[in-house]
């Protein structure tokens, strides 16, 4: 069985960019947070993609955003967190992202995956003119169909894709629940999002999905000779646990529309429990996911802060994730291995 060896997993941003009042600020400001994100030593920023608006979210498609972000740094990686493959034509989708790879200088990030489970993406695909019941079906023939691309450069022999996309093979990323399609993702080289909250989600969550996918990966095989999974973390931190949970508390009384149908049933604690989302100093988020499997067994910790990116604290919790959340766990980390 392959195992992750790495003992200081690089720290990156799993950012949802949702729906403002001015849907251009709302870009602007993904672009700023990118920029001192960078500024802070983040190693990749990814950024969520819905259809439709689902669940508030703005970015429909990654790609402009990530080559406007690359326009605008220099060294921060970016990543598409990620592409619904059943709503993709791949040739189309492979030049996007050679595009987009180019524009940044070869630091795009590709990820990939089905769509919202639950039944919540019914809606979306309906609208593709698509049969929720052909979720696994699509997803399996056009992520074949998206590996050959990338492993030719061709669509036909004689006729290659521009630009030339077969370095990009290497940095194919599979988001999802399901330890059968982890197993694939590690077989294929591909990296491994870890999507715990999956409706395909085992009993045994992150560890199950994570062993499923070492103990299938080859580094023989093609894609990336060394096994990556993503581990997403959901902290708000604050100067204190009380402070932290202000923080939490202004994003929702500034955003009634976002936590409109979140908090009928539900307080803010509940919904922060529910949904995982750690709350508290640098030190009391250490402490709750010290000995998570997304901590300790993930090559790439990466930290989503549920807030709105215009939230007017949102930049220190980046900070405090990067200056003592980061080194913290790090060293509990070198510790554990």
């Amino acid at each position: 069985m392959t195992t992750t060896t790495i003992t200081a997993p690089r720290s990156s941003l799993f950012v949802q960019v949702r729906t403002g009042p001015l849907t251009a600020s709302v870009y602007r400001s993904a672009i700023d947070l990118a920029v001192e994100a960078e500024r802070l030593g983040f190693h990749t920023i990814w950024f969520a993609t819905r259809h439709f608006g689902a669940h508030s979210a703005a970015l429909p498609t990654p790609f402009p955003l990530l080559a406007a972000v690359a326009q605008h740094t220099d060294r921060i990686r970016v990543g598409s967190g990620v592409v619904a493959l059943p709503f993709e034509n791949p040739v189309r989708l492979v030049e996007d992202a050679a595009v987009t790879d180019e524009l940044s200088d070869g630091r795009l990030e590709l990820g990939i995956g089905k769509g919202l489970g639950f039944g919540l993406s019914a809606t979306t695909y309906a609208g593709f003119g698509l049969a929720q019941d052909d979720r696994e079906a699509l997803y399996t023939s056009r992520r074949e169909a998206l590996h050959r691309l990338l492993e030719t450069g061709r669509v036909a022999p004689g006729v290659p894709v521009h630009p030339d996309p077969r370095s990009l093979r290497a940095r194919v990323w599979q988001s999802t629940g399901n330890p059968e399609t982890a197993r694939h993702a590690a077989r294929a080289g591909d990296g491994l999002l870890a999507h715990t909250a999956s409706e395909a989600a085992g009993r045994g969550g992150a560890d199950e999905l994570i062993e499923a996918y070492l103990d299938a990966f080859r580094p023989d095989g093609p894609g990336h000779p060394s096994p990556r999974v993503g581990g997403t973390i959901a902290v708000v931190p604050g100067k204190s646990d009380t402070d932290a949970r202000e923080i939490f508390d202004l994003d929702v009384a500034t955003s009634p529309a976002y936590y409109s149908d979140k908090l009928d049933d539900r307080d803010a604690a509940t919904y922060r429990d529910d949904l995982a989302i750690h709350c508290g100093d640098a030190g009391t988020v250490v402490d709750a996911v010290r000995d998570s499997p997304l901590v300790t067994r993930s090559t790439d910790w990466l930290f989503h802060v549920p807030l709105a990116l215009d939230h007017a604290r949102y930049g220190e919790c980046m900070a405090r994730i990067a200056e003592q959340i980061v080194p913290a766990l790090s060293v509990l980390r070198a510790q554990h291995i």
